[in-house]
């Protein structure tokens, strides 16, 4: 029941407002990319921004993913998947944190805010996994 309301919670309060944010700057970036790959300019600037953007969703599909698993209570699930989309996102994360211009302070607080959802929901499906793996008990 903790893990439903918290995974809830989550969803809510990280998960939406990050895609949306996502969804807004991936099409800033996807002009960017493209418009640099068409002019022949920057063309190593497009690469890294593309590479951030499929990182960066394969991250938040990711998200989702884990959101619907611990929110639904599923037995069965691609944890391989899950885990690839963490580290994809996070390092996605970690690398604007450390690129992008600005204070540390708002860097931090902006490209990290989906590393809260990693976290928690990692923790989260670890101990799911325990669970299902674990034999019921018997009466």
């Amino acid at each position: 029941m903790r893990t439903k309301l918290l995974a809830h919670l989550i969803g809510f309060m990280v998960l939406v407002p990050s895609t949306l944010v996502a969804l807004f700057y991936s099409a800033l970036g996807l002009m960017f990319a493209l418009d640099s790959i068409q002019r022949q300019e920057h063309q190593g600037n497009a690469v890294l921004v593309l590479s951030c953007l499929v990182g960066g969703w394969l991250g938040i599909v990711a998200l989702w993913r884990a959101y619907f698993v611990l929110a639904t209570d599923q037995r069965t699930f691609s944890t391989t998947r899950i885990w690839i989309g963490f580290g994809c996102g996070s390092l996605v994360s970690l690398m604007l944190i450390g690129m992008v211009n600005g204070s540390l302070l708002f860097r931090g607080l902006f490209f990290g805010w989906p590393l809260l959802a990693v976290v928690a929901f990692t923790a989260m499906l670890l101990r799911h996994d325990t669970r299902a793996a674990a034999p019921a008990p018997s009466a």
